[in-house]
């Protein structure tokens, strides 16, 4: 059975909505697998936002790089941006409606995420959550008492990257468009792309002392 919690955080200084598919474990500190969603797991929408299911399409090949990654039994925690409900364009239970449906379609590959952050909030508001700023993946690692410069995150954009710099992670860019301008000035930048090579190039990072 789908074991699902879900707790909106209102205060200022947190992240909006935190989806939980299992038991945190806060004193674990081990490393953990932080992946975006848009444009790593899910296919982006060109100038739009997914509000649907319906619109939701798996990178083709992240499921079976899924499976492997989850064969390291570590978290992996989803780590994204969702301007689209601040907006008011899209309601949050639709959003955990998306999640769920998405972790669902995983767990058939007997893939599972250990939860979902997402930061809600528009651009202007300046929230401490919305990548780059590094607000989700310190919450994520004091929920699941994970070690964030064991850590790896991977993520398509610059925000993902600075993201993952500035809370200590390493970072992956996972660029399936060969558009290399997000690697300018990361000459050590771990790059994969295709969702083929994720596995060997996430595996190797996680080992790295």
């Amino acid at each position: 059975m789908l074991r699902l919690a879900i707790s909106r955080i209102i205060q200022e200084q947190s992240f909006s909505l935190r989806i939980l598919f299992s038991e945190p474990r806060k004193n674990a500190r081990r490393a953990a697998i932080f992946l975006d969603r848009d444009g790593v797991i899910n296919c982006r929408k060109p100038e739009d936002y997914i509000l649907e299911w319906s619109e939701f399409q798996f990178v083709p090949g992240i499921r079976k790089a899924l499976r492997q990654l989850a064969t390291l039994e570590l978290p992996m925690i989803l780590i994204s941006n969702q301007a689209a409900v601040g907006k008011g364009l899209l309601d949050p239970t639709r959003l955990e409606e998306i999640t769920t449906k998405m972790q669902q379609a995983l767990l058939s590959d007997g893939t599972p995420l250990a939860a979902a952050y997402y930061c809600t909030h528009r651009r202007e508001e300046n929230c401490p959550c919305r990548k780059p700023k590094p607000g989700l993946l310190h919450e994520a690692a004091k929920d699941f008492g994970s070690d964030l410069c064991r850590s790896v995150f991977v993520g398509d954009s610059d925000t993902d990257l600075e993201a993952a710099e500035a809370a200590g992670c390493r970072p992956i860019l996972f660029n399936t468009s060969l558009d290399a301008s997000s690697a300018v000035g990361r000459p050590n930048l771990a790059t994969v792309h295709t969702a083929g090579a994720l596995f060997k190039v996430a595996t190797r990072l996680l080992r790295r002392p």
